[in-house]
């Protein structure tokens, strides 16, 4: 009678009660069950190596934007900070009579306006300005 064995080598081996035992000898693993594994390991490695390269880069470059969006905070802040000085001293008394009288021309009452005055042809002069008399 003929059988297969797939390619096994049988062995012969006796039992405990004396009767021949056929075993199969065991297989030879081949180089392509080996290496699959390790192939299958290494293409899910640089897959993630590679999709993790790209998040470390993004991460990189938001960190790199929060840095700079902080100093613009700390900028804006600083420019706030003046402003609200500026606000302050001009709202003060002395800061609007200085307005008054600059660049609005205003004068107290008792008090007279010295404007230079310049005209073709001759020396420069002072006009002076009182309060009560009409030009």
């Amino acid at each position: 009678m003929i059988s297969s064995n797939n390619g096994r080598r049988k062995t012969t081996a006796f039992n405990k009660a004396g009767k021949i035992k056929y075993t199969a000898a065991p297989r030879r693993k081949s180089r392509l069950r080996v290496k699959f594994p390790i192939l299958v390991f290494a293409l899910v490695f640089g897959y993630l190596v590679i999709s993790l390269s790209g998040e470390i880069n993004k991460l990189n470059a938001m960190r790199h934007s929060v840095t700079e969006l902080e100093q613009e905070i700390e900028i804006l802040q600083n420019r706030n900070e003046e402003l609200h000085k500026m606000l302050k001293s001009m709202e003060s008394k002395e800061y609007i009579e200085h307005v008054a009288r600059e660049k609005l021309g205003l004068v107290k009452p008792g008090e007279s306006l010295i404007v230079p005055v310049e005209e073709q042809g001759e020396k420069e002069g002072y006009k002076i300005r009182d309060h009560n008399i009409k030009d």
